[in-house]
């Protein structure tokens, strides 16, 4: 190659190579101003919020005695995602036993944390058995616990639960089931009672019963309330001396009458003025009741759309019971704290249940699409509204999914087997799980039943009676007399159908289980096959997903002050940048062909030529940026520069 077109594109290279330079000095520049001045604009922020929302004085009143409550969580630890008011999950419950556990010790009171049955059946973390659900119950410091129907109604639950070292002896004696027994053993599942001993010396007695219950599972058994208060062993629980107070976790209605059969037996033994604190549950409602002036029963909602909280305190001639709902919001366990809102809520140990309940639902693809809903529609609602659960599914989703076409089917069930609303948007398996938390088999019970023998059994179809807004029981088809139908139900009614049916129609009838057809796959497959998303809602990333691309709009769209200050810094930086690498000496460049001319080359021969100049600070670069070998002879620089 000539040396003189070898030197010009050595030159044409080093420009490049200052101008690559410059621009990746910029954009580091840039990347370091808007650090900058993000982390200026989450102080300025902070300072604001800190400003608005100061630390104040607790709303919760503790008193000798507090009990923080849980009932009817029905697996939904993980919160409500469609639902941004209730965006508490277990691990921001745990957080705030914590701090309230801190406040009691403060404060020389007792707190004890008790869960009141029915941790089953509701979510994708639930299943049978439970396996998945157990490891996240026994991050939880309960004091007490007992048990719900739910987790009796099969025995896979009931097994696993009371294997050796499983759920059950997890707790210490602290899991109460004062008549709920094991067949094989005639014991019960957990222990009768327990006295709770409180940081101040206090003691409570404290049972787990619940109401009587006759859908059991078959290894288990469920004994009247109205029997085991006369039995020897409660009646001398009771005739002990020492203890202060009585608690009775009751997996029951607050104003069940089993409740006044308990208190009745209590104060017979224990006199008029035994405080008795009854936590209540299964109605999924907020109840309060004043049984009598030292005794009271609560009732803490459901699905943890509530926490409660209730407080006691006595002497020999009165006692105060207090109480509070609190919601299933973490601004609002903040405040009841007296927490300001730039204060961080979550403890060490409440992170890392919430971690485990996020890991766990990844695990089980609990977070996968499967298809869009256009509306939402409410569980709640009667068969002929437009947004209605029921309605939707058997005037479309068994139609299109299950009879296929055909008029000479009918389905029947309780409305009980659904148990959430679908939400518009994005419906994942967790969704549909939640929707349908039993995945009910379908059952074929009879073939040729007469549309007047069906109505004869079940009365008149979408008939709503009294108050409710549901029928008793669902139909699914339209119901003609004197048209044969084959009738279908789902597991849980399989008994109650054909009892009905035979009655009705004087045969014996053998129903048989359709293979892989559920409750939880008919509305699987329509979602699939008639909700599709659009690409936009299927094809959401995360923000360590984002292309370089779209973090740069992303940034722009929240174009804040502070931000456009750091464009602007950076501007300048540029110009000046520029400025001094490209326009300060434009008549030395390197690429100045006028240069060439003064060089001495060989012939081309492919040896070494060197430049000798005295003076460096006639460049417009220094000589690191324009060859690759340099060395010293005196005062002089040699600036090698090889050719090929």
């Amino acid at each position: 190659m000539n040396p003189r077109t070898s030197m010009l594109w050595k030159s044409s290279f080093t420009t490049l190579y200052v101008y690559v330079s410059w621009v990746l000095l910029c954009l580091s520049l840039f990347s370091s101003f808007v650090t900058f001045t993000n982390a200026l604009e989450n102080t300025f922020s902070s300072s604001i919020a800190s400003t608005t929302a100061t630390a104040s004085e607790s709303l919760l009143v503790m008193q000798d005695i507090n009990i923080l409550i849980v009932t009817d969580v029905h697996s939904w630890v993980a919160g409500h995602p469609h639902n941004d008011t209730l965006n508490v999950d277990y691990g921001d419950v745990l957080s705030l036993y914590q701090r309230l556990k801190v406040k009691s010790i403060n404060e020389k009171k007792d707190l004890f944390f008790v869960m009141n049955g029915d941790f089953i059946d509701g979510t994708g973390l639930s299943s049978y058995p439970p396996k998945h659900l157990i490891p996240i119950l026994e991050f939880m410091p309960w004091d007490a616990l007992t048990i719900g129907n739910h987790e009796l109604y099969r025995n896979s639950t009931i097994e696993y639960i009371t294997q050796p070292n499983g759920f059950v002896d997890f707790w210490e004696g602290k899991y109460l089931t004062s008549n709920v027994f094991l067949k094989e053993t005639n014991q019960p599942i957990g222990s009768r009672y327990r006295i709770l001993k409180g940081e101040s010396g206090r003691e409570i007695l404290t049972f787990g019963f619940l109401y009587d219950f006759q859908n059991n599972c078959e290894i288990t058994q469920v004994e009247n309330v109205e029997k085991v208060v006369n039995d020897s062993w409660f009646l001398e629980a009771l005739g002990n001396d020492g203890f202060d107070a009585i608690l009775v976790l009751a997996h029951m209605d607050a104003f069940n009458p089993l409740l006044d059969i308990i208190l009745a037996k209590i104060r017979d033994i224990c006199g008029d003025k035994m405080p008795v604190q009854f936590i209540t549950g299964h109605t999924h409602q907020r109840k309060f009741h004043q049984m009598d002036p030292f005794s009271i029963s609560f009732e803490a909602g459901h699905y943890l759309d509530t926490v409660g909280f209730t407080s006691l305190s006595f002497n020999a001639s009165s006692a105060n019971f207090e109480h509070t709902f609190i919601d299933g919001n973490v601004e609002d366990m903040k405040e009841l704290l007296g927490m300001a809102k730039s204060d961080s809520f979550e403890t060490e140990l409440g992170k890392n249940l919430t971690d485990l309940i996020v890991a766990t639902q990844e695990d089980l693809g609990l977070n996968e699409k499967l298809g869009c809903s256009p509306k939402t529609y409410d569980v709640s609602k009667g068969l002929d509204e437009p947004d209605s659960l029921w309605g939707f599914y058997t005037e479309t989703v068994v139609p299109t999914e299950f009879f296929k076409g055909s008029d000479s089917k009918l389905l029947i069930q309780n409305p009980g087997g659904f148990r959430y609303n679908l939400f518009e948007g994005n419906v994942t398996v967790n969704d549909l799980i939640s929707l349908a938390p039993y995945n009910d088999t379908i059952y074929l019970v009879g073939e040729g039943i007469n549309g007047s023998e069906f109505t004869a059994a079940f009365g008149e179809a979408r008939l709503v009676n009294g108050d409710s807004v549901l029928p008793q029981m669902i139909v699914a088809g339209k119901v003609v007399a004197d048209v044969l139908y084959d009738i279908y139900t789902v597991d849980f009614d399989v008994d109650f159908t054909k009892e009905r049916l035979e009655n009705a129609t004087g045969t014996t009838l053998t129903p048989i289980a359709l293979d892989g057809q559920t409750t939880e796959t008919l509305w699987g497959a329509y979602i699939k096959d008639h909700w599709q998303c659009p690409i936009s809602l299927l094809d959401t990333v995360s923000e360590e997903e984002q292309s370089w691309q779209d973090k740069f709009r992303d940034f722009f769209e929240s174009f804040t002050v502070v931000k456009m200050i750091a464009f602007i810094m950076t501007f300048f930086v540029v110009m000046f940048f520029g400025w001094m690498f490209l326009c300060r000496h434009p008549q030395q460049k390197v690429s100045n062909t006028d240069d060439f001319e003064s060089q001495s080359f060989d012939d081309g021969s492919g040896e070494v030529s060197y430049d000798y100049s005295d003076d460096e600070s006639t460049s417009a670069f220094p000589i690191s940026a324009i060859g690759a070998n340099t060395a010293s002879n005196g005062s002089k620089s040699y600036h090698a520069i090889g050719f090929v």
